[in-house]
């Protein structure tokens, strides 16, 4: 086998052979992807500094800046995997400096490009670590833009470098809770992964599985994850080992195994530390306090998730200290420690940014309040927390709905509804005839009354249903491959469609699929009565203000 064909996916072969003055360069870059490929990143970040220093001389050519970019590209992958996210950005702007002056120097004859487009993707993901999701997204479309430049030739390792755009993506719009679009990515990388290299499957399923399981579809969430789990195993890499190991943790967890997924989880965590992933390792330590957490160990959970929130620190990667938060407010409050419960979910909301993330933490601090008015010994005191669930729950209500209607018609748009709504809906009901307050369940039973479902305008929509931890994936030097059918991008310029209370009002204009593309204004305001406000007019304006989104319009329609 020759050294071209043995190299792993994270060695870029160049269009011509190095020289030799920097033939011992490109052997230690080569050598050093290995271990990191093999997971072993402490040796292959020694070699990469080897390597990288023997570029740092005056008469540097082009040759020798395309070996730097390489080289501070994979040493900035290694500093990521250590949890070195600031380290991991230097890093890489360095390595697209150097890219973009071999570009100038020598043009595309080393393959440059293809590294310059990767860093780009890389860095994207790096932001995206970072919770820095606007950066992200913009540092996606420039590279996908820079991927298919008419005005140039056809880079180097296109599809697979398509397939790093659609997962980058992904990863950042499931972060910002762009759920729907997020799944048309999903699946957009996976039509690539499947002719490119099925191991690469393994990031879109995984990603797959996470939004069925934010949109509840458990069932789908559990074959994904297996899917994944099997696309991992041939990938033969280090972190594809641990990713797999630890999706089969978290589906045995979905299905009630929980000394399965225990195991599962501290081995997945055991190697993520070996390898020295941090981030990985942190996601494995959560998802071990969770499976505690469900079979009733409350305490061990709470514990579990202390020391892991102490060892990640400050600058650990944003959304695994999000999750590690929101656990132990749940731990806490299945102890009855509700003021230590409400503190970990205060925490959890300082690090949410989108509506969805701040909604999921705020019904279980809507839940714990509600719990801990049942353990109040003063009637006041009762009643200032169940005040305090109430206040919390209704706007979670209202945004749930209105998150609906980011999804295309389809099943998904529907579990939505049924599954992730509904446990808001039922909560503000319970709180506002447990308050014995009978305006706001006359207004919550005239809000659900007005709302119009899928089945109502089904046969005039012309689709079909939508069918249904984040993982990283970086690429250093990938292998070439034919290029894939691209698809088709969504227009920005389609019209909003109008919608109904909480539901779609009429079909889709002609043609139009259920994918992102598609998307609804906000519904009306609704009124129960002649003359009078429109239902839950004042808890509309409260949830606008404080999940800074729009729920409904200027434009009021009589109850039905």
């Amino acid at each position: 086998m020759s050294d071209e064909e043995a190299r792993p996916p994270s060695a870029i072969r160049g269009r011509i052979p190095a020289t030799a003055r920097w033939k011992s360069g490109r052997d230690i870059n080569n050598a050093a992807a290995m271990l990191l490929h093999e997971g072993r990143v402490d040796e292959g970040a020694a070699k990469l500094r080897e390597a990288v220093a023997l570029t740092r001389v005056d008469d540097i050519d082009g040759e020798g800046l395309d070996l730097r970019a390489r080289a501070l590209l994979n040493l900035a992958s290694a500093h990521e995997f250590g949890g070195d996210l600031d380290g991991a950005l230097r890093l890489t702007d360095e390595g697209l400096d150097a890219a973009a002056q071999a570009i100038a120097l020598i043009g595309d004859e080393r393959a440059t490009r293809t590294v310059q487009i990767n860093g780009m993707l890389s860095r994207a993901q790096t932001l995206t670590l970072m919770d820095r999701l606007d950066e992200a997204l913009d540092g996606i479309a420039d590279a996908e833009a820079r991927l298919d430049d008419p005005a140039d030739d056809e880079v180097d390792q296109h599809d697979l470098l398509a397939f790093a755009v659609h997962n980058a993506r992904t990863a950042a719009l499931i972060m910002t809770g762009r759920l729907q679009e997020a799944e048309d990515e999903a699946k957009r990388g996976l039509a690539i992964a499947v002719t490119v290299g099925p191991e690469l499957s393994g990031h879109a399923y995984a990603n797959l599985g996470v939004i069925a399981q934010r949109t509840g579809d458990d069932a789908a969430a559990r074959e994904y994850l297996q899917l994944a789990q099997h696309a991992q195993e041939l990938g033969g890499d280090a972190t594809g080992r641990q990713l797999a190991i630890e999706n089969l943790a978290r589906e045995a967890m979905q299905a009630g195994r929980h000394r399965e997924a225990e195991d599962g989880f501290r081995k997945a965590a055991e190697l993520a530390g070996r390898i020295g992933l941090k981030t990985r390792l942190a996601a494995s330590r959560t998802g071990l306090a969770a499976v505690q957490l469900q079979a009733g160990r409350a305490g061990a959970a709470a514990k579990t998730l202390r020391v892991l929130l102490n060892d990640l620190g400050q600058d650990a990667a944003v959304h695994e200290r999000l999750e590690a938060q929101a656990f132990l407010g749940d731990a806490e409050s299945a102890r009855h420690r509700y003021p230590a419960a409400d503190d970990a979910y205060r925490a959890a909301l300082d690090l949410t940014r989108s509506a969805s993330e701040r909604a999921r933490v705020n019904l279980r601090r809507a839940e714990m309040h509600a719990e801990w008015a049942a353990m109040s010994i003063t009637s006041r005191s009762r009643m200032l927390r169940l005040e305090k669930a109430r206040d919390l729950a209704v706007p979670v209500l209202l945004v749930t709905e209105a998150l609906r209607d980011g999804f295309a018609p389809g099943g998904t748009r529907e579990r939505w509804s049924l599954q992730v709504a509904a446990p808001a809906r039922e909560l503000a009901f319970r709180l506002a005839r447990t308050l014995g307050d009978a305006a706001l369940l006359f207004e919550l039973v005239e809000n659900a009354a007005a709302a119009v479902t899928l089945q109502a305008v089904a046969e005039t929509a012309d689709t079909a249903p939508s069918t249904g931890a984040l993982l990283p994936f970086r690429i250093s030097e990938p292998p070439s491959e034919p290029d894939a059918p691209s698809d088709a991008r969504p227009s920005d310029d389609l019209d909003q469609l109008p919608a109904a209370a909480a539901g779609l009002a009429g079909g889709l204009a002609g043609g139009a699929s259920a994918t992102a593309s598609v998307r609804f204004a906000p519904p009306p305001r609704v009124v129960a009565m002649p003359g009078a406000a429109p239902v839950l007019a004042a808890w509309i304006d409260t949830a606008e203000a404080e999940y800074g989104m729009t729920l409904r319009s200027t434009t009021v329609v009589a109850t039905w």
